[in-house]
């Protein structure tokens, strides 16, 4: 088996033969050309050829090394962006989840708009004044105009039903998936800017028994 010979061992086994055949060189000039055969010359000038070629040799070696390196490194980041990136069918199973809870609120809180504009007619209709405390006299019923902070009304038994937009929900939902996540809303812009410490976000149950 061939021995693996560095750049720097190549460097210096071409350093040590040319100094041979330079002092080679230097007799003949010396001493005449009987001091030196013309063998023993041509095996040091061979010397210094082979130790160039094995400098070459050493160096393609460690540029082959280095890129089969570098496509093992190539290798593990694409394997590691595949694993990061997920899937079309995740996303696509994530987002359609989203579109029917989010169709569900939105139906839901549009219809409530509607509801409260006709149970609140006819509660007038039929003499119900307008109040938020039950009584059994108006079947625990009672409803309530728009006023500061607060949009129109009805109460049944106390329980106050009034307008909720599904927006409101829907961005609360947004924030407490964020962080959920570990990001901050902002980065959902700017396709969507969710207002950030929302009361909803911070207490959803609260939020919605008092609304809902």
């Amino acid at each position: 088996m061939t021995k693996t010979v560095t750049i720097q061992e190549a460097e210096q086994q071409l350093t040590a033969a040319t100094a041979t055949l330079d002092q080679l060189k230097a007799k003949i000039l010396d001493h005449g050309p009987g001091s030196v055969t013309a063998e023993e010359l041509g095996t040091a000038a061979l010397a210094v050829e082979h130790a160039s070629l094995t400098i070459g040799h050493a160096v393609k070696t460690a540029e082959t090394s280095i890129e089969a390196e570098r496509q093992e490194r190539l290798q593990l980041l694409k394997a590691q962006i595949l694993e990061q990136a997920g899937d079309v069918d995740t996303a696509l199973d994530a987002m359609r989840q989203i579109e029917t809870a989010a169709a569900a609120l939105i139906e839901a809180c549009a219809g409530r708009q509607t509801l409260i504009g006709q149970a609140t007619a006819a509660m007038r209709r039929d003499g119900v004044p307008q109040s938020s405390e039950a009584s059994d006299e108006h079947a625990g019923l009672g409803w309530a105009d728009a006023g500061m902070g607060r949009s129109d009304a009805v109460y049944v038994d106390g329980r106050k039903i009034g307008y909720v937009s599904a927006g409101v929900i829907i961005a609360g939902a947004l924030d407490r998936a964020s962080r959920q996540a570990g990001r901050s809303v902002r980065h959902l812009q700017p396709a969507i800017d969710v207002p950030v410490h929302q009361d909803i976000a911070q207490d959803p149950e609260a939020w919605l028994t008092a609304r809902y």
